[in-house]
C-alpha cells in the first residue's frame, strides 16, 4: 500500500472533543522533522498548549529535526518485546511492524494520558489510487446511528446543511447516517463526491481506544482506476 511519510499531529479539545490539527511529523532522507501548523491561535484558544519537546513554535520553513523519532511519538510504539505486540499489530492492520510511521498511522498512536492523535497525511488533490483509511468521527453524537460491523459497504455524501460543518462528509451505510469523515480528510474526500468520482468503502476493523468507545476504521479507495 506504499510508505507513510507524513503524518498529522491532531489534537482533541478536552470539553467539546473537537479535533485539530496542530502539526506535521515527516522522514525523509535518514531524519525525521515536526512543524506546527501556521496558525495555532484557534487551539490556543481552546486550551492548546506547545508541546513540553517542541516549545518554540516552528513551521514547515525552520521545522525541529532529529535523527532519530521524537520521544513524544516514539513511546506511543509498543515495544517488539511485548507479549501483545503481535496481537496489537494484527489488529491495527500493520504488516510491517518495524515501520514506524505506519505503525502510528494505524493506531492513531493515542494514549490515555494526553489529548494527541496522529493520521496518515493526504494532499487535497490525492487521486485515492492508494487506499486511505480512517477511523469514523461523531457516531456517538449521532440519534439512532446506523449500524456497523467490520466488513460492511459503506459510501460517502456531502451534508451542505450542516450549521456545525458545511464541509462536513457523512458516512452512510444503506440510506442511514453512520459517522462522519474526521476533519482532516473532509476537503479531499468532500471534493471527490462533489467531482462524482466514483469511491469504494468498507468498514476494516475497530479499532479499541484508552478510555474510550472503539472506532471503526474505514477504508476508502477510488475505483475508478
Amino acid at each position: 500500500m506504499g510508505m507513510i511519510d507524513q503524518l498529522l499531529v491532531i489534537w482533541g479539545e478536552p470539553a467539546a472533543g473537537n479535533r485539530q490539527v496542530i502539526g506535521h511529523l515527516a522522514r525523509s532522507a535518514g531524519e525525521f522533522r515536526f512543524w506546527y501548523e501556521d496558525d495555532l491561535a484557534k487551539a490556543q484558544a481552546r486550551g492548546f498548549q506547545m508541546l513540553p519537546e517542541f516549545p518554540v513554535h516552528r513551521r514547515a520553513d525552520d521545522p525541529y529535526i532529529g535523527r532519530y523519532l521524537f520521544a513524544l511519538f516514539a513511546e506511543r510504539i509498543p515495544a517488539p518485546t511485548r507479549r501483545d505486540s503481535a496481537e496489537m499489530m494484527t489488529a491495527w492492520g500493520v504488516d510491517h511492524p518495524d515501520d514506524q510511521f505506519k505503525v502510528l498511522a494505524r493506531s492513531g498512536g493515542i494514549r490515555a494520558t494526553d489529548r494527541l492523535e496522529l493520521a496518515e497525511y493526504r494532499a487535497v488533490d490525492d487521486d485515492l489510487s492508494r487506499p486511505l483509511e480512517f477511523r469514523i468521527a461523531g457516531r456517538r453524537h449521532i440519534t439512532d446511528a446506523a449500524p456497523l460491523a467490520v466488513e460492511d459497504a459503506v459510501s460517502l455524501r456531502r451534508e451542505p446543511d450542516n450549521t456545525a460543518d458545511p464541509a462536513a462528509v457523512i458516512v452512510d451505510r444503506m440510506g442511514r447516517k453512520a459517522g462522519y469523515v474526521p476533519r482532516q480528510y473532509t476537503q479531499l474526500l468532500g471534493g471527490l463526491v462533489e467531482r462524482g468520482v466514483p469511491l469504494q468503502g468498507k468498514v476494516v476493523r475497530e479499532l479499541l481506544l484508552p478510555d474510550d468507545v472503539g472506532k471503526l476504521v474505514v477504508r476508502i479507495v477510488s475505483s475508478r482506476l
